[in-house]
């Protein structure tokens, strides 16, 4: 971002986290169906093209797991609201996804061998063990990659009076971006995490970041910076 857009972007209003506020951790589609190697649609571009998703899952291994697995421990230990969404139709036609979307899978599921990549009875639908949801947390599932536009997820952060959404999970560019997009444009308060989101490509993770922190809310590099304001009841 050039030295006058990174201005710009500083006039986007700071998000509170203090006593006011009421924030829940939103991870976003953290499912071996999209953030594990040796599966789903990861497996699948990778048997198109070898080596395509090496930098995707080194970031995912590295960083985002990791920085993931922090903020549960944070809000799970403060006793704030975890939300998982999870990407995946009860229908093993995908009748309830976009046309375009469905046409999609099939024709990679054609290509490369890999079944039934968003149907909620592969196995790969599951969340992440090391990020699995502790009883009593909400998993809300999507059949689009805004949430807003497929689940009821406004009713139920209205219902648990959250205002402000502290958002990780992937990929940067499409399912992320569009609910925190929506979720800013609804009046939800919106921070993204950087090292607790991961995208196919450097470059496209870091467009969404300088679009969103221009435009819609916040970006912050580092899971501390949530930690210290949520210590200080401050702001990011």
């Amino acid at each position: 971002m050039n030295a006058g857009i990174e201005q710009l972007a500083d006039i986007v209003p700071p998000v509170a986290l203090g006593p006011e506020a009421n924030p829940a951790l939103l991870i976003i589609d953290m499912q071996y169906n999209d953030a594990s190697p040796d599966h789903g649609l990861n497996l699948a571009w990778h048997r198109v093209a070898p080596g395509s998703m090496d930098y995707y899952n080194e970031r995912l291994r590295t960083t985002t797991v990791p920085a993931i697995q922090r903020l549960l421990h944070s809000f799970r230990t403060r006793g704030l609201p975890v939300i998982y969404l999870v990407i995946g139709s009860p229908h093993r036609d995908l009748r309830d996804c976009p046309p375009r979307f469905r046409a999609w899978a099939r024709n990679l599921e054609r290509q490369t061998g890999v079944q039934d990549l968003w149907w909620s009875g592969n196995p790969d639908f599951r969340i992440l063990e090391e990020l699995a949801p502790e009883d009593g947390e909400t998993v809300i599932r999507k059949t689009t990659n805004g949430a807003f536009n497929s689940s009821r997820i406004d009713e139920a952060l209205q219902w648990m009076g959250i205002d402000t959404l502290i958002t990780t999970g992937v990929v940067t560019s499409a399912c992320v971006e569009t609910t925190a997009r929506d979720a800013a444009d609804r009046g939800y308060h919106c921070v993204l995490v950087d090292e607790a989101t991961a995208d196919y490509d450097e470059a496209m993770h870091q467009a969404t970041l300088r679009a969103f922190k221009l435009n819609l809310g916040r970006v912050v590099d580092t899971v501390e910076t949530i930690d210290n304001a949520l210590d200080t009841k401050g702001t990011v």
